[in-house]
């Protein structure tokens, strides 16, 4: 009887708490919900950079009239045949400028057609599958298989700091071509006819890719639990009360908990960073000034989110649960493991609001590509701003203790 009198106090407080209940009853759909919408999508928005250089015109031989040259345009049918959904086209006419172009402003390839791409690929289709009889002048005529056709190939520069995106990138194209090929009955593949030239040779892993992130979210789940459970505590035990009747103002108290716990957030920090280079060797090419300076306000946005869920939070087993709601949001939205391009675009909204997500790009810009403080500045900014107006609301929260307390 003792024990079932103890599980039925322990049900009826919780029961008669409905912000437990809530959480009870919300968490676990929310996780299925995100788990489900976001590792279901498919890629969509990326940005490609399209140089159409082709005349397309292709010369070939006949067994009736000779040496014909027939109208084709086969780099225009391709981009045509470029899945909208999947792909942002940005014409250019500049094929250096459109090399220049990727890994910048989002853009994850550059594809160069030259100008005798459709000459090549309709002489190779007849080499490879034969004679063929087509249209030509208000009649039909054969074309026959020519010598070797010898030319710039088809150049196509590529992001692959992210693995996973390359390669899903790489195959959507690969299955253009193969819909472009079709219609020449051709047996070519896109390998064949593409010069592919990885930004980065290849060089970066998927644990590289993943690192930033990683560190991030711990960072996360570090901080925010360490401080909202640090403040529930205090106040609950009555020493956050009584250091605010005290003569010290609430931006002063609010202030000096989010240095100390930046200081603490700092140290972790670089603790996973040299952890991270040491034992697994992560790539790290940038300025370890401006990846400091990431940090540092990443962590005080995140002090900010802590402080604010502690005074939501009426004890640490509540402050956990609201920890919790951040800490989901932040591992399955903010591009880690699963590409920004890959989510639904009715969920894509909410990895703008997770602040990891700025956080994981601007580390991913300097540690992988070597960026600038000027490539982050749009992160910065952002983080900056979380940092400031979560700081703001804090000082609002602890005043508004202070005058109760």
């Amino acid at each position: 009887m003792t024990t079932l009198s103890i599980v039925r106090n322990v049900l009826y407080r919780i029961v008669h708490d409905l912000r437990t209940v809530a959480l009870i009853v919300i968490l676990p759909l929310f996780f299925v919900l995100l788990y489900g919408n976001s590792f279901t999508g498919s890629y969509s928005g990326l940005k490609l950079v399209v140089v159409n250089q082709d005349n397309g015109l292709a010369s070939v031989r006949t067994e009736e009239v000779g040496r014909i040259t027939i109208a084709v345009d086969l780099a225009a049918s391709f981009i045509d045949a470029l899945d909208t959904e999947t792909f942002e086209v940005i014409e250019e006419t500049d094929a250096d400028a459109a090399a220049t172009l990727v890994g910048q402003s989002g853009v994850r390839a550059a594809i160069v057609f030259p100008i005798s791409f459709s000459n090549a690929v309709v002489n190779e289709a007849i080499r490879s599958s034969g004679a063929r009889r087509v249209e030509y002048e208000e009649g039909t005529v054969t074309l026959l298989p020519g010598e070797a056709v010898e030319g710039q190939r088809t150049q196509l520069t590529l992001d692959d700091s992210n693995p996973l995106l390359a390669g899903a990138l790489l195959a959507s194209l690969e299955e253009t071509f193969g819909r472009m090929l079709e219609t020449q009955q051709s047996s070519l593949t896109a390998e064949e006819l593409l010069n592919i030239a990885p930004l980065y040779d290849g060089e970066i892993r998927t644990l590289d890719f993943t690192a930033p992130g990683i560190i991030g979210f711990a960072m996360t789940l570090i901080t925010v639990m360490l401080t909202a459970m640090a403040i529930v505590r205090e106040r609950t035990s009555g020493t956050l009360t009584r250091i605010l009747i005290a003569p010290v103002s609430a931006w002063q108290v609010t202030v000096g908990y989010t240095l100390a716990f930046t200081l603490i957030a700092l140290f972790q920090a670089a603790e996973l960073f040299s952890a991270s280079v040491m034992l697994f060797h992560i790539r790290f090419v940038g300025n370890l000034g401006v990846v400091v300076l990431v940090v540092a306000l990443f962590a005080v946005g995140l002090q900010g989110i802590a402080t604010l869920i502690s005074t939501v939070a009426k004890n640490e087993a509540q402050a956990m649960q609201f920890v919790l709601f951040l800490l989901i949001p932040s591992i399955m939205l903010s591009g880690v493991f699963w590409p920004l391009e890959a989510m639904p675009n009715a969920i894509r909204p909410l990895s703008y609001a997770m602040p990891l997500t700025y956080a994981n790009t601007a580390l991913r810009k300097v540690m992988l590509a070597g960026a600038g403080l000027g490539d982050v500045r749009f992160e910065m900014i952002v983080l900056a701003g979380i940092a400031f107006g979560t700081l703001l609301l804090s000082i609002l929260s602890m005043r508004r203790q202070a005058i109760t307390a």
